[in-house]
C-alpha cells in the first residue's frame, strides 16, 4: 500500500479514475512509463533531488496542467493558417459589433418617431428612459466588441506564431517547473542545516549574557554592554523564529510543486554531494555548440523568422535579435563554466577553513575536559565549527547549482 497519495490537481474526474488501478491513477504517465522499482521510489513518502524531474512531470499540477492544456490545443497549422483564423474571428467579431449598432440605431429612429407623434409620445412617456438606457448599453457593447476586434485583428497581422513554436514555448517553461523545483529542494536543505547554527548562537548569546551579568554585579563590565548583549540575544532569537517561517515555507512549496499537500510531510532527504568530476568532463567551446542547438528561445525565434517575409522590416529586425541571441548564448556558457570553475575553488577553501576549525575544535574539547577554558569559550568554540560546517554546506550547494545551470544550458534551457 502506498505510503502517501500525491494528488493531481489537474483536470481529472471520477469516472476517469476509476478506470485505472489505485496505483496509476495518481500518475499522468502510463504505468509502463517507469519500471517497479522506480515507480516505488516515486509513490514512497520519500523526497530525494535525483527524483524530482520525474516527480515534476508526474505530479506538478501546473506542469500537467499546461500539459493538458498544449494537448487540447495543439494542432499542425503553420503561422499564415493561425493568422487567417485569428482574422476570422476579428471579421465575425466587427460583424457582431455593426450588428449591435444596427439595433442601437432602429431603437433611436422608434424613439424619435414616438417623440414626433404627440399622442404617442405623452402614453409611451414611461417608456422612454428604458430605451435610452437600452440604446446607450447597445452602442457601448458595439463600441467594446469592435475594440476587440481591432486587438485581435492586429495580433493576427502581426503574429508569427505557429504550432510549432508553441510547442517551444510550453517546453520552456515545462523545464522552468523542474529548475526552479530543484533550487527550492537545495534552499530548503542549506535553511534547514542553518537552523542548528542559529541556536548555536542563541545558547552562545545567553552565556555571554549571563557572564555580562555577573561581570556587572563586581563592576566589570556597564549596562550599555549589558543592553547590548540582551539585543544580541533578541536578535538571534528572531533570526531562529524567522529561519524557521523561510524553512515551513520552503517544505510547503516543495511538497506542493512535487505532488503531496502542503501540510503533508515527506522525508527531504540530504541534497547530494555536488560532482566535481563533472566539470571535469565540461568544454564550453564545444558545449557553446549543443548550447545553440538545443536552446528553445532560440529555436522559437528561428522559427518566428523562417514565418516573417523576406525583406520586411520584422524580419531584418529578428535577424539581429538571433545574432545577438547566439552570440549571448556562447558567452552565457562560457561564464557558467568559469562560475562553476570558481565556485570549485570556493568548496576546497571552505574545507580547508573546516578542517582547521575541526582541529581547533578537538584542542577546545581537550581544554574544556582539563578545565583549561570557560564554559563560554566552550560554546564559543563550537559555534564557529557550526559556522564554518555552514559555509562547506553552501559552497558545496553553490558548486552543484553551478553544474546543473551549465547542465541545464545544454539541454536548451537558459534563464
Amino acid at each position: 500500500m502506498m505510503k502517501r497519495h500525491k494528488r493531481i490537481l489537474a483536470l481529472t474526474t471520477a469516472a476517469v479514475l476509476s478506470a485505472f488501478p489505485p496505483a496509476a491513477a495518481f500518475a499522468d504517465s502510463p504505468e509502463f512509463a517507469y519500471d517497479e522499482a522506480t515507480w516505488a521510489r516515486l509513490r514512497d513518502n520519500v523526497m530525494e533531488y535525483d527524483e524530482l524531474p520525474m516527480l515534476v512531470e508526474e505530479y506538478n499540477p501546473t506542469y500537467l496542467n499546461n500539459q493538458t492544456s498544449y494537448r487540447d490545443n495543439r494542432t499542425r497549422d503553420n503561422a499564415r493558417e493561425m493568422r487567417d483564423k485569428q482574422l476570422d474571428n476579428a471579421n465575425d467579431a466587427y460583424d457582431a459589433a455593426e450588428n449591435l449598432r444596427s439595433q442601437a440605431e432602429d431603437m433611436r429612429d422608434q424613439a424619435e418617431a414616438l417623440l414626433g407623434d404627440p399622442y404617442m409620445a405623452a402614453g409611451m412617456s414611461s417608456a422612454l428612459p428604458s430605451m435610452a438606457s437600452a440604446y446607450s448599453g447597445l452602442m457601448s457593447a458595439a463600441a467594446m466588441t469592435e475594440q476587440g476586434a481591432l486587438r485581435t485583428e492586429q495580433s493576427a497581422k502581426a503574429s508569427y506564431v505557429d504550432s510549432e513554436m508553441e510547442s517551444l514555448d510550453y517546453q520552456n517553461n515545462q523545464k522552468a517547473l523542474i529548475v526552479q523545483t530543484q533550487g527550492l529542494f537545495a534552499s530548503y536543505n542549506l535553511t534547514r542545516k542553518s537552523v542548528a547554527a542559529i541556536a548555536k548562537n542563541i545558547e552562545l548569546s545567553q552565556a555571554s549574557l549571563g557572564a555580562l551579568e555577573r561581570q556587572v554585579q563586581i563592576g566589570m563590565a556597564t549596562q550599555a554592554e549589558l543592553l547590548n548583549a540582551r539585543q544580541a540575544l533578541q536578535a538571534a532569537q528572531s533570526t531562529f523564529t524567522q529561519t524557521q517561517a523561510t524553512l515551513e515555507s520552503l517544505r510547503q512549496q516543495l511538497c506542493m510543486m512535487t505532488g503531496w499537500q502542503y501540510n503533508d510531510q515527506p522525508e527531504i532527504q540530504d541534497l547530494p554531494r555536488a560532482n566535481q568530476a563533472r566539470i571535469d568532463a565540461m568544454n564550453p567551446d564545444a558545449d557553446s555548440q549543443a548550447a545553440l542547438e538545443n536552446n528553445l528561445k532560440l529555436k522559437y525565434n528561428r522559427r518566428a523568422l523562417s514565418n516573417m517575409s523576406d525583406g520586411s522590416a520584422d524580419k531584418k529586425n529578428m535577424e539581429r535579435t538571433i545574432q545577438n541571441q547566439e552570440e549571448t548564448i556562447r558567452a552565457n556558457v562560457r561564464n557558467l563554466y568559469n562560475d562553476a570553475l570558481q565556485k570549485r575553488i570556493a568548496l576546497q577553501l571552505a574545507e580547508a577553513a573546516l578542517a582547521a576549525e575541526n582541529t581547533s575544535m578537538n584542542a577546545a574539547n581537550t581544554k574544556y575536559q582539563l578545565g583549561m577554558i570557560s564554559n563560554l569559550e566552550y560554546i564559543q568554540a563550537q559555534s564557529s565549527l557550526l559556522g564554518k560546517q555552514i559555509e562547506l554546506e553552501t559552497a558545496d550547494m553553490n558548486l552543484q547549482q553551478a553544474i546543473e545551470t551549465y547542465e541545464w544550458a545544454l539541454k536548451g534551457y537558459m534563464s
